[in-house]
């Protein structure tokens, strides 16, 4: 692992679309508008 890389248990949140993990929701969201061109409506 590269030291930018943050372990898996520092990232819960997970994209359903392409398995990518973010460490917050608000990260999420902005990966699905960005790449899936989708609202970014993120469950909780």
């Amino acid at each position: 692992m590269s030291e930018r890389e943050t372990p898996d248990d520092e990232r819960p949140y997970e994209c359903d679309l392409c398995d990518d993990r973010f460490a917050t929701r608000e990260e999420l969201k902005d990966h699905v508008w960005e790449y899936h061109e989708m609202d970014g409506d993120v469950p909780p």
